[in-house]
Formats: structure tokens, sequence, C-alpha cells
């Protein structure tokens, strides 16, 4: 006798169909094979990645007035830009181009991931997460302003030419404007954290007690990460980072408890 299917994911005879499904505890959402999730996930990382390069190519036209702009705010007028290679000037201006894609792609990211994901969230946990998208860019925008309004002035007018009258300094224009990006999407992406945390929480990837009870374990975390972050040698954006980083994730705590 030929098998028949059933409508609940398997054959008469007991055997899995590998057609579609048991339903989840979310009204209308179904389980389906993991390939199928992992495609979906790679096409809807792939929209982020295309919107990031579109950010890069809407901003390159205004990438070299944003240099000159940058290197008159930060570093005397009296030196001129230095480029060791033909194509370090082009390289510079990608990399500052960058940080306006990052500010737009990340609110896209968390966006597509709630969509990846709406189906078997809860009407609850979709307002969450609608909450989140303009609350990254937000995010993104105080922790690069943060930045380039604290952080970049310290390291360059008071810190890197503090012996100007010893020696001569000559800047390379794309490790210059490499320390200026990584500190602007740094921090960008560091204002994050309220986010992730927020969102573990809500997941049910991590318990909000355990996080009060591993305040030591996390605050180490945070030293670790700072010290890799920043280009500063004199470790003050470093310190500034991890300070930051400390507010930022008490912050995270107090908005679980709001939210």
């Amino acid at each position: 006798m030929d098998s028949q299917y059933t409508g609940n994911g398997t054959t008469s005879d007991g055997i899995a169909s590998g057609i579609n499904s048991y339903p989840s505890g979310v009204p209308g959402d179904t389980e389906e094979p993991l390939m199928v999730h992992l495609l979906e996930l790679r096409n809807r990382l792939a929209i982020v990645l295309i919107w990031l390069c579109i950010g890069i190519i809407i901003a390159f036209p205004f990438s070299a007035k944003g240099m000159l702009l940058i290197w008159k705010e930060f570093i005397s007028s009296d030196l001129y830009m230095t480029a060791y290679s033909p194509l370090e000037w082009t390289f510079a201006r990608l990399k500052l181009c960058l940080v306006f894609a990052l500010a737009t792609s990340i609110p896209l990211l968390f966006y597509q991931l709630y969509k990846f994901a709406g189906k078997g969230l809860y009407s609850h946990e979709k307002r969450f997460f609608l909450k989140i998208i303009p609350a990254s860019f937000l995010l993104f925008i105080l922790g690069a302003s943060i930045g380039y309004f604290i952080v970049l002035p310290i390291m360059f007018k008071y810190i890197l030419f503090f012996s100007g009258d010893m020696a001569t300094a000559q800047l390379s224009v794309q490790d210059t404007l490499s320390a200026v990006t990584t500190i602007l999407a740094g921090f960008g992406i560091v204002f994050q954290l309220p986010l992730l945390v927020v969102f573990a929480v809500k997941m049910g990837l991590i318990q909000y007690q355990t996080l009060k009870k591993q305040r030591l374990l996390v605050y180490s975390i945070i030293m670790a990460f700072s010290l890799f972050l920043s280009p500063d040698p004199t470790f003050i954006a470093q310190i500034l980072v991890a300070f930051l980083l400390g507010i930022l994730f008490e912050f995270s705590l107090l908005l679980i408890r709001i939210f």
C-alpha cells in the first residue's frame, strides 16, 4: 500500500516526509528545515552587505571634503597630508565612507534580523524589535559623536602633537584617517551594547540575574576588549572606552528592568 501524507509532517506509515511541519508556540508559525532558515538568513545578510556597499558609494564623492574637514579640525593646518603610496588617498577616503555606511547599515541589520525571526516572535517581542531599529541608529550617532568631540581631540591636539617642538611631524594620510575611522566606527559599534544585552535577555540567551552576579567577569571582558579597540598608544582612549562600556553595561541592566 502506498504511503499517504497525513498533514502533520509524516506519512501514514510514520516516515517523515520532509515537508513542513510542527507548529511552534507562536500562533501561525510552523517549523521549517534548517537549510531553509540558513538560506533566508544568508539572503537577509546579503541585503545588509549590499546596502553597506551602496552607502560607501553614496558617501565617496563627499569623502574628500570630509577628510579636509577632519584634518583642519584635529591637525595643525601647517602640516601637509603625506601619501606614501599611489592608492593611499583613495583607501583613506573609503575608510571614512565606511563610517557613514555603518551608521545606516546597523539599523538595517536589526530590521533584517526582525524579519528573519518575526514569524516566531510574540506581539510584545515584535514591538521590542521595532523599538531597537531607531534606537540603534541614534546610539551609533551618539557613540561616534563622543569619539569625534571628546576622544579624537585628546588624541591629536593634546597627545600626538605634544612633542611638536622636538620633532617635525609627517603624518600619513591613511594612518591618520585609519585612527579617526577606528575611533568613530568603534565608538558607534560599542554603543550598540545596551541593545545587544537587552536583546540577549529578551530572547532567553542569558538571564538577567546571571549578568548581575557576573559583573566582575563582564568588567574584565570590557577591559580586555577596550585594549584592542583603540589605536591610541597612550591608553587614554582605551580607558575612556572601558569607562563608557561600564556605563553602557549598567544602562543595559536598567533598560532590561524597564522593558
